[in-house]
């Protein structure tokens, strides 16, 4: 009779044991779950404005290059032609 109350209060306290653990790892794995999406939506939000950044940069740079050759191009196109 001893040996079974004793069998059952290990049973019981690793039943408890195992749910502790259990609920632990969920709240650690929830707030881990909770961080990886703010970061990944930080990094997300960042990478965006770098593309625009970049694509703002590349088109200036585009219509700086663009202008300063048409203005060469019509220079020259514009002067007459020494012989």
């Amino acid at each position: 009779m001893r040996a079974e109350l004793i069998q059952e209060l290990q049973l019981l306290q690793n039943s408890r044991a195992n749910k502790f653990a259990d609920e632990l790892a969920d709240r650690i794995l929830s707030s881990v779950d909770a961080v990886n999406e703010k970061v990944q939506s930080s990094m997300s939000k960042r990478g965006n404005m770098l593309m625009l950044l970049d694509k703002r940069l590349n088109f200036s740079t585009l219509r700086k290059l663009r202008t300063g050759f048409l203005n060469l191009n019509l220079g020259y196109r514009f002067c007459p032609k020494e012989k």
